[in-house]
């Protein structure tokens, strides 16, 4: 009987691992923070030190709002990070740069030299 019981304790832990590592246990970031995305069609106001539009995109494994904002730097100049920051801020309110999530998407400041 002993031996039953402990094969079965076995199996579902065999089972519990399996179905973790198939599966996962955390819901899909896309479906539990759609509450999070921001709204495309909503208008919103524009940084005052930006005169150009913003770019909107979907972040991909690996982007930071930094390496977004370089990518989208057309005379690779440096970038201010504090400047990249309030302006990500302002353009998608309630939304911190280190709180992005992947696949979700994002307005991302565009900065010209004139």
């Amino acid at each position: 009987m002993k031996k039953l019981i402990g094969l079965i304790a076995v199996l579902i832990v065999l089972y519990s691992v399996y179905f973790d590592l198939k599966f996962g246990t955390i819901p899909n970031a896309t479906v539990a923070s759609a509450a999070n995305k921001p709204d495309v069609n909503q208008t919103q106001p524009k940084p005052a030190s930006q005169k150009s539009n913003f770019k909107i995109i979907e972040v991909k494994p690996g982007d930071t709002v930094l390496s977004i904002a370089a990518k989208l730097e057309k005379n690779n100049s440096k970038i201010e990070v504090a400047k990249v920051i309030k302006d990500f801020t302002k353009l998608n309110p309630g939304i911190q740069p280190k709180d992005i999530q992947i696949g979700q998407i994002y307005r991302f400041p565009i900065y010209q030299q004139h």
